[in-house]
């Protein structure tokens, strides 16, 4: 076990700040597009990277859980197993190695495998290929997840762990990337076309019983659409119209609005489970700060889109500093990666919203 938890008061907001690692080696929260939290919301899980590469998407790392209220965190799983995420239903979660995947129960943190990656004949031999992103669980349990064949070929990939099989049910010459499955359905899949930047048209959602695609936010000319996120109930999602609003959508992609504008930037929204409260991180790219605003997390309250800063932070070495803040399963904590401000390396920090008034008035609204 270790332990590295303080608390200080942040100086720009006087809000009162729990951070859990500390050092020069990169600890990050899992993106914000899976739970962080287990069921029980009393532990959480982060990334401790193995070096500092300043490319992050080739620096191995391993997953740690840590306990909310001690500080106490130990490695579950080493660098073998990557593209680790939590079902929304259930307390477990899901991860790969090089060619298999399997379930990891949070109780008492037993790994079966429960399928294979799909292979694909060429010539004599069968071949695999590489999840792009992180592994996602449907409603009843489905493994949903991009798949990048050796071949070259991107693809949707369904496993079912009641057979253990494996079924693409989608390819394409396109990066596919961002996938998540619906938290509502087992039937619906939001993917992108990853270009690294912008793109023609970004968001997409696939019908597994139709085998059909279509376009979700129809892009205009210099739209910027990424960063895309389901609501707990499957119902919306949120996604940024970079970088100055945050959207929500119906999942039918017919009905779109603004939750809030900013005149600086938002990349990355989070929403809570119950969707009282969105959430926000903005980002400074070098130590200079040449973008003439704070990085650092926000509250924003979707109804009347009130945004809150929340806490400061550092410029971000990498993409994987990122703050990419979230919820716990109940709401009342906010979780982010903390970019050093010396070293612009993350760190994983908390805030207990109880502190904020946004967070207390609106908790006393939905009592009354």
């Amino acid at each position: 076990m270790m332990n590295d938890k303080f608390t200080y008061t942040d100086p720009a907001t006087g809000y009162v700040i729990t951070q859990y690692t500390k050092g020069d080696i990169r600890n990050a929260k899992l993106y914000f597009t899976t739970e962080n939290f287990a069921k029980d919301d009393q532990s959480f899980f982060f990334r401790r990277y193995l070096s500092n590469l300043s490319d992050h998407s080739m620096a191995d790392s391993d997953l740690y859980r840590c306990d909310v209220a001690s500080g106490e965190y130990y490695k579950v799983l080493d660098s073998r197993y990557k593209g680790f995420a939590m079902s929304r239903e259930g307390n477990y979660g899901v991860v790969s190695d090089a060619s298999r995947i399997y379930r990891l129960d949070l109780d008492d943190e037993k790994l079966t495998e429960i399928g294979a990656f799909p292979e694909v004949e060429k010539g004599a031999s069968k071949i695999g290929g590489k999840v792009t992103g992180h592994l996602t669980v449907s409603k009843s349990g489905l493994v949903v997840y991009s798949y990048w064949q050796l071949n070259k070929i991107f693809a949707l990939v369904v496993l079912d762990p009641r057979t253990g099989k494996s079924e693409i049910v989608h390819r394409s010459d396109y990066h596919l990337g961002h996938t998540q499955v619906c938290p509502g359905d087992d039937n619906t899949i939001f993917y992108i076309h990853e270009t690294g930047g912008d793109a023609l048209q970004r968001t997409w959602m696939f019908d597994i019983a139709h085998g059909t695609t279509r376009p979700y936010y129809v892009e205009q000319e210099d739209e910027w659409i990424t960063h895309e996120v389901w609501t707990a109930d499957g119902e919306s999602m949120l996604f940024m119209k970079y970088p100055h609003f945050i959207m929500k959508g119906s999942k039918d992609g017919h009905s779109f609005s603004a939750i809030t504008e900013t005149d600086k930037q938002f990349l990355h929204p989070g929403i809570s489970r119950d969707q009282r409260f969105v959430c926000a991180d903005r980002v400074v790219f070098t130590r200079e700060n040449e973008q003439g605003y704070a990085p650092g997390v926000w509250l924003i309250d979707p109804v009347t889109g009130a945004q809150h800063e929340l806490a400061r932070t550092g410029y971000c070495k990498t993409g994987e500093d990122h703050p990419h803040p979230s919820f716990n399963r109940a709401g009342n904590l906010l979780y982010f990666s903390k970019p050093d401000v010396e070293t612009g390396v993350a760190q994983v920090a908390m805030i207990d919203l109880t502190q904020v008034d946004l967070y207390r008035a609106k908790a006393e609204e939905t009592k009354a």
